[in-house]
């Protein structure tokens, strides 16, 4: 295990661990069309518009090599969605773990985390002007107000219909999620996390750790060492602790990744990792880059 300031170390994910990675994040975005045009601005290359089956909503991924992030709105507003309250809120509200959903419900409900079964989930997209249709099976966790953000494992049933060879390359040379942010206040969230991983619980009393799940990592940071880290407060407008707050990804090309976030207007911050930091208040998130190792 690789040692952590603080005398702390990481929880290190293993071949036989159920819970692989993570899958993808989700930000949620009160108008589609906008969310669209900033994202292109910062130097992504967000895929054309998906859009599921029920609950009206609709997204754009930026995709990265084994994960991505989504964008997600309501593209239909006859329809209430189950997210009308994170997408009046917009941020980082959701975390999709890699894993089987059947064994991933098996480790929460043994666990004794409040999990839904398996359900299966279909949007179509547009691949070389042909449509096809994604499946994917998830497993949810309840939310609730210990943790209100979404949390759940996504097993994708086709995935050559996410990734797939016709994907642009983004500007900014991002490739990698290579860490997610919580906003913690105190220690249950690394016993919750430690539940969702499947990894032992923590007995040291400190409200901060990082769990390393695949390629990525999630740590959780007390505010005063989130602002020391970014330069701005983490807390949001309508949200409570714990709550997803930055992500870190691994760029080919930091110069033109910082020139992206500049010319959008977004102040940025150096960083320990050799990167740099911005902050998107209107999106409710800090984005990290950092070199691609």
């Amino acid at each position: 295990m690789a040692a952590l300031p603080g005398g702390q170390r990481d929880q290190v994910s293993t071949p036989e661990d159920i819970v692989q990675g993570i899958d993808h994040l989700i930000v949620t975005v009160p108008d589609l069309d906008r969310a669209e045009r900033l994202w292109q601005r910062l130097g992504f290359a967000p895929t054309a518009r998906g859009f599921h089956r029920t609950g009206g909503t609709a997204n754009h991924l930026i995709m990265l090599d084994r994960t991505y992030v989504e964008l997600l709105g309501q593209a239909d507003r006859s329809t209430t969605s189950a997210y009308q309250d994170m997408i009046e809120h917009p941020g980082l509200w959701g975390v999709a773990l890699r894993a089987s959903a059947q064994a991933t419900y098996r480790l929460w409900s043994d666990a004794g985390l409040p999990v839904t079964p398996p359900a299966d989930l279909e949007r179509g997209v547009e691949i070389g002007g042909h449509n096809e249709l994604a499946r994917f099976r998830l497993t949810m966790l309840e939310r609730s107000a210990e943790v209100s953000f979404l949390t759940f494992c996504c097993e994708h049933l086709t995935p050559q219909f996410v990734w797939h060879a016709q994907l642009a390359p983004h500007p900014n040379g991002a490739r990698v999620l290579r860490e997610l942010v919580v906003l913690v206040e105190d220690g249950t969230t690394r016993q919750h996390v430690a539940r969702l991983a499947g990894r032992p619980i923590p007995e040291s009393a400190s409200i901060e750790g990082t769990f390393v799940l695949g390629e990525a990592r999630i740590t959780l940071l007390s505010e005063a060492s989130f602002e020391r880290r970014f330069g701005v407060s983490g807390r949001r407008a309508g949200r409570r602790l714990p709550m997803l707050a930055a992500f870190v990804l691994a760029s080919d090309d930091l110069k033109r990744a910082r020139e992206f976030a500049e010319r959008s207007g977004y102040h940025v911050r150096g960083t320990a990792s050799g990167g740099f930091a911005a902050h998107l208040p209107d999106e409710g998130v800090v984005i990290e880059w950092s070199p691609t190792l």
